[in-house]
Parts: structure tokens; C-alpha cells; sequence
């Protein structure tokens, strides 16, 4: 069973950078491996109060196993852990999302 990865993305491309602000990241890239194309939808979030709380919950619904973002705060650490949702931080801080993708399969 192929996992489904939520990646914080600046731009509506996957030649766009990784956000590395979780809440208000501007995009997310939905992408399961062998699944075909990856889903980018907007940040609806990104301007509001508790924004990676309402984004974590956003990417729960939509079933997502694994996030790589930038960083996030204690209470979206907290609400992943619950969830069991995987959080992956990469060490590069200037990485494309389709660099990731091409890394995860």
C-alpha cells in the first residue's frame, strides 16, 4: 500500500521550493508514489490564526501518512503524533518538491 506525502510547497509547481513554514505555507503537494500526477492545492489557511493546527487537520482529512514541511509548532507536533501522522524535516533548506519526489520514488 502506497503511502500518500503532504509537502509544503512555495509555488503551484513542483518546481517550486519546499515551504519551510508549515502553517503558512503557500501550497501543498499531494503525491503518492506510482499514483500519477501530484495534487497541488492552495493553503487556504496561510493567513489565519492557528494556521498549522487548521492545515494539519486539512491534511488528516485527505488521509495523508507522511508531511515534509520546514518546522512546526508543539501543537501541530502534538496533533501529528496522535494521529500518527509521520513528520519528516529535510537538512537542505533550498530543495525543489520535485527533488523530494524523485527521492521518495
Amino acid at each position: 500500500m502506497n503511502k500518500l506525502f503532504a509537502i509544503t510547497a512555495t509555488g503551484k509547481s513542483i518546481r517550486s521550493f519546499l515551504d519551510l513554514r508549515f502553517g503558512h505555507a503557500e501550497y501543498i503537494v499531494f503525491y503518492t508514489p506510482g499514483g500519477g500526477e501530484p495534487e497541488i492545492v492552495d493553503n487556504p489557511y496561510r493567513e489565519e490564526e492557528n494556521a498549522g493546527l487548521k492545515l494539519a487537520q486539512l491534511i488528516e482529512k485527505k488521509k495523508a501518512d507522511i508531511i515534509i514541511t520546514g518546522e512546526v509548532g508543539p501543537k501541530v507536533g502534538e496533533f501529528l503524533e496522535r494521529k500518527k501522522i509521520q513528520l519528516v524535516l529535510p537538512e537542505e533548506e533550498r530543495i525543489r518538491v520535485e527533488d523530494l519526489i524523485a527521492r521518495i520514488g
